[in-house]
Formats: C-alpha cells, structure tokens, sequence
C-alpha cells in the first residue's frame, strides 16, 4: 500500500512537470533572473520574477525561420506569435527579444505607447508636454547619464560613440515643438522602454522602440531573491507583486 501512494505521488509529481515545462513554461508562464541593475530601485540585481507570457501573444520558437503550418497565428516580422489577451499598458513592466540581439532577454518600463510624444529634460520623463507618471525614478547623483539629461537633442553628440545606438531610426521619428524643443514620437506598433534606473539603463533611449512584436511577457511577482555574491535570501522580497 505505501509502495502504491510512493508511485502515485512520484506520477503526480512527473504529470506537475510535463505540465509546466510542456505548455506552462513555453506558453503561459516563465521565471526570470534579474541580471542587471537597470531596475533598480524597482528590481535588484538578484531577483527572480514570474512572467506572464500569453498576455502580448507568446513568440513561437523557429517561426523567424520557417512559417508554421496553421494559418490562424499572428504573423510579424520576428515570427509568428500566439494570439494575446490584451495590449501593453504605460507603467507595465515587460520582458522583450532585446531588438539588437534577439537572444537576449531585457526587462524594462513600458513609458510611451504609440503616437506619444516624448522628451527627457534635466532627469525628467515628459509625454506628450506633461511629466509622466513614471517622470523620474531611480536617479544616481554620483554617475549622472547625459542620456536622463536631454535627450533626443543629445543624439547627434553621441553618434558613434555608444554602443547599439540607432542614431538614424531615432532621428527619424523627431520632431521639432513650437518651444524648439527636439521631442520623440513613438511610432505605430512600438513602445518606448526605459529601465528604472535612468542612469545606469541602456533602453529605448539607446536603441530605438520596441516592437511589440518582441514583448515576451509581463513580470508578475518576484518569487525568489538572493544577495549577489553572498547567496543569502531577501526574505522580505519574496511574493512581492511587481509594479
């Protein structure tokens, strides 16, 4: 009898896992690892999220190479993708394909959507002439980025001098205000990312928009964090909702 309920428990346990690495984990959800300090004070490096993935509509793998035999899927640029449950919103926090390396895995800030015009002057975030809900977040005071300063009107400074900086994609998309501002509209299908931690985030500012065509999924809760370097737990991290 107790061998029984040992091979029924062991059965439930591999059905648990076939579940969740079969169709959970590719379709619905997935954990993600906080790599970088681009989130922070949101984020730290450490942390390890859920992600909602069928809300945008989840990347099917290898559809960039061969088209998939249905024709009910959505098909983009990048491939085909699952239908989504609803569009991204200002403030969600996204996980995306990083569009200069889609092997590559980003987190950031959703702060402009389609036809928002955007500006940064002086650490503060402006859409569309009013400063954002999300105008200024995490401000390093010792190593301030030119880039949370004013920007787009610093691009023409920085042109070949940082790194995966689209200096034409970005210049296309300005425009000149009545103030003589250089402001930033965001064009249709894309929306504009940028990390928590303005000075220490290479985002949208960077490389251009997202195509929403990338997004991955939405972060839910931090389920798991560990102090870098030391392998300690931040108990008071876990089951945290992201906002």
């Amino acid at each position: 009898m107790a061998g029984f309920k040992v091979r029924e428990w062991v059965l439930q346990i591999a059905l648990a896992l076939i579940i969740f690495f079969g169709f959970l984990r590719p379709f619905v959800v997935e954990a993600f690892r906080i790599p970088s300090q681009s989130m922070e004070s949101t984020l730290l490096i450490g942390d390890q999220l859920l992600v909602m993935k069928v809300v945008q509509g989840q990347y099917i793998p290898w559809t960039d190479r061969a088209a998939p035999p249905l024709g009910s899927f959505r098909n983009g640029p990048y491939g085909a993708l699952m239908p989504g449950t609803e569009s991204p919103h200002r403030g969600e926090i996204l996980v995306f394909r990083y569009p200069v390396n889609r092997n590559r895995d980003f987190i950031k800030r959703v702060v402009g959507l389609p036809g928002d015009t955007l500006l940064v002057l002086h650490d503060t975030l402006y859409v569309d002439g009013e400063p954002s809900e999300f105008a200024t977040q995490f401000q390093d005071r010792t190593s301030p980025s030119i880039f949370d300063d004013s920007w787009p009107a610093c691009l023409p400074a920085l042109r070949g001098r940082v790194a995966d900086l689209d200096f034409e994609g970005l210049a296309a998309d300005c425009i000149l205000l009545p103030d003589d501002q250089i402001a930033y509209v965001v064009p249709e299908g894309c929306i504009f990312m940028m990390g928590d931690n303005r000075d220490h985030s290479s985002d949208s500012r960077i490389w251009g928009p997202l195509d929403m065509d990338l997004v991955k999924g939405k972060a839910l809760a931090i389920y798991w964090s560990w102090t870098p370097d030391q392998g300690l737990p931040r108990i008071g991290r876990m089951a945290r909702v992201v906002r």
